[in-house]
């Protein structure tokens, strides 16, 4: 069964406070209560804006957290001044596959 994502998608009105935002979620963040989360990816897109992508087992994990997440970075879009979008997606096995394979 493929894993369902959650995507956050993280827009800094100030790109200036986007690193400061980095370094409270590396030493505050806490996802542990999030049942059924396999893995966790972040990215840097620009300078105001960042990404990242959760993967949960089942989708009724993900369906569970979403508003887990959206409550969670509530106070962090107010700290960090970042308007916050979230989407829930499957990842595609056979897709990613296919393109892996691919790279030499």
């Amino acid at each position: 069964m493929p894993q369902v994502v959650i995507i956050g998608r993280f827009r800094y009105i100030n790109a200036k406070i986007m690193s400061a935002g980095h370094d409270w979620a590396e030493e505050n963040a806490d996802l542990r209560g999030l049942k059924g989360l396999s893995k966790v990816d972040t990215f840097h897109i620009a300078p105001d804006r960042g990404m990242a992508i959760y993967y949960f087992r089942k989708a009724e994990h993900a369906t569970a957290a979403l508003p887990q997440l959206e409550n969670s970075f509530n106070d962090y879009s107010k700290m960090f001044d970042c308007k916050i979008t979230w989407e829930m997606g499957v990842f595609n096995e056979s897709l990613s596959g296919k393109l892996t394979s691919q790279v030499s």
